[in-house]
């Protein structure tokens, strides 16, 4: 399972025809159309082994749900002419939210990857109930503006900062989210939404939406460095977030000795300050980044060892063939990085251990958000272990 969910989905939001639920090999072919783009019936047999006629017997029911549709044939060379099948956004979407220490993100995902709308929000200091129902709002103004159909809402998916303590879905975030700490709140969310919810922290999620939507459509492992007001990530292994015991496999920040500058835009928010360029908020300092101004070499400086002993550490532990920079970071920023992090790689008999390439985000907009979003629809139609027999 990825992240946390509360309940079965409130029977007001199920479908009778089943657009809600796929079989274990329907999602095989699902997560190929998700990850590859449209393909043909002779792709899918190719690609899974299958022969044609059982590709055959589990696209029709697919088409007549109305999750996949197939083009128009188009004739390549001799033989029958070919159509593709592919994904329909309208069949189903998702939300997705990302809880910061700053702010509030908000995407609406379809199930064929596109995000319908998205916005941001500045996270006040009020009680959580308070803020639940400014959320919900958000929601349903999101829903609206973007002309859906609640009836294919799938669920909600949620990001918070923070570590599982070890008891379902309650998560220790930092100090400015007192309110969201150590409460269950895949249950109190799921009551104030009114609709299913799946709970994991910020670096998982980005981690998974990075391997729905980004490098996971080419490769299917790799570790995801997250970088906001703290410093975490994700690991991805066979397509699927490795969450640990705990569910807190990706705290990346754990490996650094004590003393050690954590590499998050916190610091690279108080650089900015000691060289007289204030903000109130990492929201504020991503609106206006500059990545030329002196004050970022200075963190890149500082923030480098650090960096340097936590992309060893995962190539020595998971020995992924990528290690991914993403998260709030700006791909200006993001790309210096790539460039700086070295690998601890000695050279023994004129060889080298093949190492992990260092690479940014391919996901475009609030990583936290699209990943959360990721979580109902991976569970309802990707996930082979999430099918209901």
């Amino acid at each position: 399972m990825n992240g946390i969910s509360a309940g079965d989905f409130p029977p007001r939001f199920l479908r009778e025809d089943g657009r809600r639920t796929a079989t274990a090999n329907e999602r095989v072919l699902l997560d190929l159309l998700s990850r590859l783009g449209p393909a043909s019936r002779a792709d899918l047999a190719r690609l899974t082994g299958l022969a044609p006629h059982s590709v055959t017997r589990l696209v029709e029911p697919l088409l007549s749900r109305g999750l996949i549709a197939e083009s128009a044939p188009v004739v390549q060379g001799r033989g029958k002419p070919s159509t593709a099948l592919h994904l329909v956004g309208s069949a189903a979407f998702s939300v997705g939210l990302s809880v910061m220490t700053d702010a509030l993100s908000l995407v609406l995902l379809d199930i064929a990857g596109n995000v319908l709308s998205a916005r941001t929000a500045r996270l006040r200091d009020e009680p959580f109930d308070r803020t639940t129902r400014r959320i919900g709002a958000m929601i349903d103004a999101a829903i609206d503006a973007a002309d859906r159909d609640p009836h294919t809402l799938v669920g909600v998916g949620v990001g918070v900062t923070g570590y599982f303590i070890g008891d379902g879905a309650r998560l220790n975030p930092p100090r400015l989210l007192d309110g969201w700490a150590l409460l269950p709140l895949d249950t109190l969310l799921a009551e104030a939404f009114g609709r299913k919810v799946w709970i994991d922290n910020d670096g998982n999620v980005a981690a998974l939406g990075e391997a729905l939507l980004g490098h996971g459509r080419t490769v299917a492992d790799f570790a995801y460095l997250y970088f906001s007001a703290g410093f975490g990530g994700g690991v991805i292994s066979r397509g699927g977030s490795l969450r640990g015991h705990h569910g807190n496999a990706g705290e990346f920040a754990s490996i650094l000795p004590a003393g050690w500058p954590q590499p998050n835009l916190e610091e690279l928010r108080l650089c900015l300050a000691e060289a007289g360029e204030a903000f109130d908020d990492i929201r504020s300092m991503l609106e206006r980044f500059d990545a030329g101004h002196p004050a970022v070499d200075t963190w890149l400086d500082r923030v480098s060892p650090s960096l340097d002993l936590v992309a060893s550490a995962i190539w020595a532990t998971f020995d992924p063939p990528m290690i991914v920079l993403g998260g709030r970071l700006p791909p200006s920023l993001a790309s210096r990085l790539a460039e700086r992090i070295t690998l601890t790689n000695p050279v023994r008999c004129g060889y080298q251990r093949p190492a992990s390439r260092i690479v940014t985000s391919r996901v475009e907009g609030d990583a936290a958000a699209i990943g959360a979003a990721c979580l109902p629809l991976r569970a309802a139609f990707f996930d082979p272990d999430e099918a209901v027999p």
